[in-house]
């Protein structure tokens, strides 16, 4: 093996700018590795200090035993929450062991500062988020900042402990007040204690955390009673504080008393740091971090897979007379393999080393000068290091596996036969069937299928894209030659070189071209993958044209009908219909929310009240919708007769009803009297969900599973409205304009109540108006959806430039192989200029090949990824169509282009200057 190793280092000085720029690429590989797995190891790091605080003074938790899934922040359905039943808390005082059992409910109401008169009032989008915790505790859970705990037994004070963070948040201090719940329930609470609750630094981490049930949710400490009070509903246990007496053994205490709480009607748990940790670590915010690190290693292991193996296989290429040689002097075919499979492990052993050392430095970097970059914090820790060596030498040593096996088969025969010619052949119609056959699995089973609810989700997603990836794989020979009798002509007419010169050029060594072509398209593949995946579920997300122009609230006690009608009166305003709108639970959990929670999968519609002649018959209908089932007429008609309605088509998609079914919801402020609605018609209502988010559709949470329509009466009725609470319409922008709309729309307001009305905002409980347009709407949505996108496409950018260098390696192998057909080109007449316009037009050939392969692999994984998301994301569910978003999509191709450009410039340079006499010589120099 010394030999093998000798003869290794020997190739690595015979060629060092190809051991540079391989393993510069490897190591940027690496690097990018750790930088996004960083994240992951930080995140677990807070977990583990936080759930050491979480419990405060109480060595134990009780809680209920929870199987709920949810991916995303939001309130828990309510067809999921447990609460401890109340015979676990006597069951506990009871024990001579115990010290203290502190029973807690925590509940989500709106919590913000009292503005006093001519303060300045803070947007609710500002405000942290402050959950309520009703307790009975004569001591608070944690340390006191500031001030003092409240009484439990005295809840007419109005007072309340504050988490200081939350204090903070809101720009409050000892001794201020806040404004808690809405409507008639809504109190001013004095804050009169500071505690220091712990806090979870970062988006990821603090989504996680707001799940538990434990004291550090809350946000605002109030007596159970007040409570109570605020909520209009009896308390329930959400969780028990319990603490022991100094002579107690916790683990006898714990395993004395787990089986007699799994018993309960309820089945309830204790907790302690370590199942704290342990949740935590498990929880979605967890998972989709960790999903994301292992893609980017993935990612990035392909990156320098490509490039190691497009450089090793140009290495037996090359030396396929040194092997010969080799074979016949002193090396067996294991020790022929063994040579390649060590170059390759070397290329991965300088980029890790490389890699971890950049990534540490650019972690320290980022942490001192942006430590916004890395929202929870930056920790080369384990993971990052095993994943960055997954990276490296992964990717090197299947790399090598292919250049191994073919330099094994060099036979010593070999040394004295002619070097081998450009590959030549027809259209390789075996690989491309069996390429399209591989394409369309993940198609079947994203599009094609219904999937189970415990059917291996994430599993059949990768066995997707792997199956689509070695099918493009195998497709791309055929992509290269088509691109090859296509494109060179004209693009040999673009550059000025001849057409004879440049064609068969990338056709004539597949292996190099595919190879180089496959490593950009790792890159270009995912970031047009990313675009048309994004895209795609943002359909679902934009407000249609089934919606009408614009929508105005008038908060918080709405306006009366004949009032509301005024709006149609406004300069400009050409249809207006008011509305009445309450977000009630549906009585039976339809959507299977407890079992899986998502964007459509929720415990609760939110409702609209309109007259639905106006709003959905004639000729002009205020609502123009695309009928999926039923009709206009007989939904209008079902409509005015009440207790029906009309749902989005997704709705029947995940509840299993159909037109003709009747639901039952529960009244919020009546729920011992549901009402039954029966769906009399089905539309489309693409976003529906962002239609209802900033106008103040969702009352009672911000979820929802569906938007329905119901007439005006029967909603009214049915949930207790006397008055309209918004007004639907449409405008003619060339006569008014937003702002001059909503001051109209506040005026109507303020001489109905006889007093001021703020717009947009108010202080504490003073009515104001909410005024949407559908164009502000989209705008937001749109807004919002690219900017995360292009935050998702970091990743596949820099891939490709990474990648890049894989281009620079092919074409000064493919220069250095023709160096003496160069020479004789430039003997009979043709110029350095000529010269340099071929390498540059081979370049962009492979960024063409590179640029349609991507096109096709990310359009569809897009496609196809976007469905996936319906059984894998919180977000899917939604309908959506497929979008491709051509600016960012030929963007792309057009940044791969100029790269391999670029790649190009110096090895055709290079072969530019040189004369014509060193071009002939024989033998090949190093680069």
């Amino acid at each position: 093996m010394k030999t093998v190793f000798r003869l290794a280092f020997a190739f690595f000085r015979e060629h060092p700018l190809r051991l540079v720029l391989t393993s510069f690429a490897t190591a940027a590989a690496a690097t990018m590795v750790v930088w996004v797995v960083s994240g992951y190891d930080a995140l677990l790091g807070s977990f583990d200090e936080y759930s050491e605080l979480a419990l405060g003074r109480y060595p134990l938790s009780v809680a209920p035993i929870q199987h709920f899934s949810q991916q995303a922040p939001g309130a828990i359905p309510s067809t999921a929450e447990k609460f401890v039943p109340a015979e676990t808390l006597e069951l506990l005082r009871s024990d001579p062991a115990v010290a203290a059992a502190d029973p807690m409910w925590a509940l989500r109401e709106d919590v913000r500062p009292f503005v006093e008169e001519g303060g300045e009032v803070i947007p609710w989008q500002r405000m942290p988020d402050a959950r309520l915790v009703g307790t009975g505790a004569p001591a608070p859970p944690f340390d006191l900042v500031a001030g003092r705990w409240i009484d439990p037994a005295r809840p007419e004070l109005m007072e309340a402990a504050m988490s200081a963070e939350a204090a903070k948040g809101m720009g409050l201090e000892l001794g201020g007040s806040v404004m808690v719940g809405r409507g008639d329930r809504a109190v001013k609470l004095s804050v009169i204690g500071l505690v220091g609750t712990p806090e979870m630094a970062g988006w990821s981490a603090s989504v996680a955390g707001s799940q538990l049930l434990t004291p550090s949710v809350g946000g605002l400490y109030v007596p159970t009673a007040l409570a109570e009070k605020i909520a209009g509903t009896e308390a329930k246990i959400s969780f028990v504080g319990v603490s022991l007496k100094p002579e107690a053994d916790l683990t006898k205490f714990r395993f004395a008393w787990s089986p007699r709480l799994s018993t309960l009607g309820t089945p309830v748990q204790f907790q302690e740091a370590h199942d704290i940790e342990e949740a935590l670590d498990e929880s979605a915010s967890a998972d989709n971090l960790k999903l994301q690190a292992q893609t980017a290693t993935v990612v990035s292991m392909l990156a320098a897979l490509f490039i190691i193996f497009s450089t090793l296989n140009m290495g037996v290429s090359e030396r396929v007379r040194q092997l010969a040689i080799l074979r016949a002097v002193v090396l067996t075919r294991l020790q022929v393999g063994a040579l390649v499979i060590i170059e390759g492990l070397l290329f991965g052993t300088i980029g890790f080393v490389v890699g971890i050392a950049a990534g540490k430095g650019l972690m320290a970097l980022a942490v001192k000068s942006a430590p916004q970059l890395l929202e929870d914090g930056a920790v080369v820790g384990t993971y990052s290091i095993l994943l960055a060596a997954a990276c490296a030498y992964g990717g090197a040593l299947l790399a090598s596996l292919v250049p191994a096996f073919r330099a094994m088969r060099v036979r010593p025969i070999d040394a004295i036969a002619p070097p081998p010619g450009a590959d030549r052949g027809g259209m390789p119609w075996k690989k491309t069937l069996a390429g399209l056959v591989l394409i369309a699995i993940y198609p079947l089973l994203a599009r094609g299928v219904r999937l189970g609810e415990d059917a291996p989700f994430v599993v059949l997603m990768f066995l997707g894209v792997g199956a689509m990836a070695a099918g493009f794989i195998l497709l791309s020979p055929a992509v290269v030659l088509v691109v090859d009798r296509l494109a060179s002509p004209l693009l040999a007419r673009v550059v000025g070189a001849p057409p004879r010169l440049l064609g068969s050029q990338v056709s004539g060594h597949l292996a190099r071209t595919i190879s180089t072509s496959v490593a950009l398209t790792v890159g270009l593949g995912l970031f047009t993958g990313i675009h048309v995946w994004g895209h795609t579920m943002l359909s679902g997300f934009m407000p249609g044209t089934w919606a009408p122009d614009a929508v105005v609230g008038f908060r918080p006690q709405g306006l009366p009908f004949e009032e509301a009608e005024k709006v149609a009166a406004f300069e400009g305003v050409s249809k207006a219909l008011p509305i009445v709108v309450e977000q009630p639970r549906l009585k039976d959990d339809l959507t299977g929310s407890a079992l899986r929670a998502t964007v459509v999968r929720q415990d609760n519609v939110v409702m609209v009240g309109i007259d639905p002649e106006s709003a959905f018959g004639g000729a002009d209908p205020l609502f123009r919708f695309e009928w999926v089932e039923g009709s206009a007429e007989d939904a209008v008609a079902r409509l005015k007769g009440g207790q029906a309605c009309i749902v989005p088509d997704h709705f029947l998609s995940e509840t299993g009803l159909k037109v003709g079914d009747f639901f039952d919801m529960v009244p919020p402020e009546r729920p011992e009297q549901p009402v039954s609605y029966a769906i009399a018609g089905v539309v489309k209502l693409p976003g529906w969900h962002w239609q209802t988010k900033p106008t103040g559709f969702r009352t009672r949470t911000h979820r929802a599973a569906a938007l329905v329509f119901a007439d005006y009466g029967s909603v009214a009725s049915d949930f207790g409205f006397r008055n309209a609470s918004h007004v639907w319409f449409d405008y003619d922008a060339s006569r008014t304009n937003p702002d001059h709309l909503a001051a109209s729309a506040r005026e109507l307001y303020r001489a109905s109540l006889g007093r001021e009305v703020g717009i947009e905002t108010a202080r504490n409980d003073e009515p104001y108006i909410v005024l949407r347009t559908i164009d502000d709407i989209r705008a937001l949505v749109h807004g919002h959806a690219t900017a995360w996108l292009w935050v998702l496409s970091r990743l596949p950018l820099v891939v490709l430039v990474i990648t890049s260098v894989g281009v620079l390696n092919a074409l000064m192998a493919s220069v250095q192989s023709r160096r003496w057909e160069m020479g004789v080109l430039r003997s009979i007449g043709f110029t350095r200029g000529t010269l340099v316009r071929l390498v540059i037009a081979e370049g962009l050939l492979i960024g063409l090949v590179a640029g349609a392969v991507s096109l096709a692999f990310g359009i569809l994984a897009g496609w196809c990824g976007a469905g996936m998301s319906g059984y894998l994301s919180f977000f899917g569910g939604m309908p959506s169509e497929l979008v491709i978003p051509w600016r960012e999509v030929l963007g792309g191709v057009v940044a791969v282009l100029v790269l391999t450009a670029i790649a190009a410039i110096w090895p055709a340079v290079k072969i530019g200057r040189a004369r014509p006499l060193e071009l002939l010589q024989q033998g090949r120099g190093s680069f």
